[in-house]
């Protein structure tokens, strides 16, 4: 990622038509799938909808609410951001201004400027960061229409911002080493003795909300005894792209990590068949399965809030901004029932994974203090 707050102005250049070229001709060749195409295909009360956005939603406010420009703050990759700013640059006229730093510099941030803040919206990559901008009271209520576009497992309580893309919690491990069958039943077991020296791992942001889960279902103390035989049993590689390359060159049997590191290398390689590891997803509701969600919430403080919510709207919409997600390099999972990646993913509706009010990750003082505690740094 570039370095934080590099301002970019993104417009609709000839990639931005290029790209909505693209998900004209994929909406076209989809338009037989009603799954696929529900949320961006509903005509509502107000009017009519285009490239997944209700033209109409808005009218009554004033132009600039209504037309933008729009501020970005933004923890995700960058490149992602750019795509889809340039694709809904391209579909609505909106332009897009982004400022890219880390996820929970950027959320500070934005509790420190508070109403006199210049951002329209805050896309993140990890659930916690915009939880606690939500839970700061800084959002504005997303348009329940475009609630309604998103698989409604991932929504959070507030209904205050919208999951845009998710990552889940996997296991690589090497075929050569253990079989399928024979890896842990739940992350719960790794503190058993027999898998001691086995696996990797990393106190990623990832491995935080994991633990915030934890705390959030098992409590304090049962977390706190989990972590320390984390750490007696595993060997900390300390970033999630160690824990696949350790695997993938055979030297742990297995890792716990986010499943599109692995399809990054996969895809340098040439294809799924040329990686000696592979990915387990839980095929029951584990902890080492959780799906974390991408957010985006539009700042309550934004002067532009009829085309922050066409933004989210586009970006929600399955005919739209989840088609950009399908087919984006960073391998996330689309959130809109009935559009899956085109990385070879599985589809969300066919892997398991704990149901979740994301709430539990706007904190994560708590899950860092315990994983210091434990000794793992």
């Amino acid at each position: 990622m570039s370095a934080p707050y590099r301002r970019k102005l993104v417009r609709g250049t000839a990639l931005a038509a290029t790209l909505v070229l693209a998900l004209t001709a994929a909406c076209s060749s989809d338009s037989s799938d009603d799954s696929a195409t529900s949320a961006g295909d509903t005509t509502s009360a107000a009017g009519d909808v285009i490239d997944g956005v209700d033209q109409t939603d808005t009218a009554g406010t004033d132009s600039a609410a209504d037309s933008g420009p729009l501020t970005i703050y933004t923890g995700q990759h960058e490149d992602f951001v750019q795509e889809l700013a340039a694709a809904f640059t391209a579909a609505t006229g909106i332009e897009v201004a982004i400022r890219a730093g880390d996820d929970a510099e950027l959320a500070n941030q934005l509790l420190e400027e508070g109403a006199g803040s210049p951002a329209d919206l805050f896309l993140t990559e990890e659930p916690g960061p915009i939880g606690l901008v939500d839970g700061a009271g800084l959002l504005a209520p997303v348009d329940p229409a475009t609630l309604a576009e998103i698989d409604q497992r991932l929504l959070p309580s507030s209904g205050n911002w919208i999951p845009y893309a998710a990552r889940a919690r996997v296991i690589y491990y090497d075929p050569a080493q253990i079989a399928e069958a024979d890896l842990p039943e739940s992350i719960l077991d790794l503190t058993d003795p027999k898998w001691a020296g086995r696996f990797a791992y990393a106190p990623s942001g990832a491995f935080a909300s994991s633990v915030s889960y934890l705390i959030a279902t098992l409590g304090e103390d049962a977390t706190l005894d989990w972590l320390k035989g984390i750490k007696a049993n595993g060997i900390n590689e300390q970033k999630n792209g160690k824990v696949r390359d350790s695997v993938e060159a055979g030297q742990h049997e297995f890792g716990l990590s986010n499943h599109y590191y692995w399809y990054f290398l996969a895809a340098d390689k040439g294809g799924a068949d040329n990686m000696a590891s592979k990915v387990y997803y839980f095929d029951h509701e584990d902890a080492g399965g959780l799906l974390l969600p991408s957010g985006a919430g539009i700042l309550a403080s934004s002067a532009h809030t009829g085309a922050a919510q066409r933004f989210l709207a586009w970006l929600g919409a399955a005919d739209a901004g989840q088609q950009v997600v399908a087919g984006a390099a960073a391998s996330q999972f689309p959130v809109a029932p009935g559009v899956d990646s085109q990385a070879d993913l599985p589809s969300l509706a066919d892997i398991a994974f704990p149901t979740v009010d994301a709430s539990v990750y706007a904190d994560p003082t708590a899950a860092r203090e315990l994983i210091i505690k434990a000794g793992i740094a």
